[in-house]
């Protein structure tokens, strides 16, 4: 089965894309882990890459898809399906990932979109902390590391991204939403959307997934 994992930055994508992909025995692969391990190498595409985060600037749209395809297209280790957070983030996108998996004779099963309200969304990212070293994500309230500052997995510092500002955030929310509403529409159309809310506790949303994915694969046999 190949699954995207749709929502505005907090929602709680790659938590339950990582819990999906391990009940359904397929890779995950986030935009996010993506970006760190091209940028690692001292390849063309990651001095591409580099030269737009060191200015700032988005990655255009044909350059984080030429990333995502050395991930996800061919190789025995996808032969069947993945779980992709991150991508697509507009229409294009989808667009391109769709051309893909045709040229592989592959379909999308499924877009699942995560929803949780803005102020809800606001005091999570606010309250995100990221490990400087290995990248492990983790949340002051909801999802606590045991020792404070420090990284359960590698024992790395926290830090709060620069980008988690409470102006910044609201700003890529804006941002987010203008660019998401055509890719809602998208899949919508095709018949593969799957709404979840994603505000309850972890296990419950990742239940409702569960649920919703079995619902839609008797609805489309």
């Amino acid at each position: 089965m190949r699954l995207v994992l749709l929502g505005l930055p907090g929602v709680g994508k790659g938590t339950q894309a990582s819990l999906i992909a391990r009940e359904s025995n397929t890779p995950h692969y986030s935009t996010g882990d993506i970006f760190r391990e091209i940028l690692k190498s001292s390849s063309l595409l990651s001095r591409k890459v580099a030269k737009y985060v060191n200015e700032g600037e988005l990655v255009p749209d044909d350059i984080v898809f030429e990333m995502v395809k050395k991930f996800i297209a061919g190789d025995e280790v996808n032969a069947n399906g993945w779980v992709l957070d991150g991508f697509p983030r507009n229409k294009r996108q989808a667009e391109m990932l769709d051309d893909l998996l045709e040229e592989e004779s592959h379909r999308l099963n499924f877009a699942i979109h995560l929803t949780v309200s803005r102020n809800i969304l606001v005091n999570r990212l606010y309250g995100r902390r990221v490990c400087s070293n290995c990248g492990a994500i983790y949340n002051l309230s909801m999802n606590p590391t045991q020792k404070e500052g420090i990284c359960d997995k590698c024992g790395g510092m926290l830090e709060r991204r620069k980008d988690d500002s409470k102006e910044t955030i609201l700003k890529r929310i804006s941002i987010f939403e203008s660019e998401f509403l055509p890719l809602r529409k998208y899949y919508q159309d095709q018949g593969i959307l799957i709404e979840v809310n994603g505000e309850s506790r972890v296990q419950d949303v990742f239940n409702q997934i569960k649920e919703r994915l079995e619902i839609g694969q008797e609805r489309r046999n």
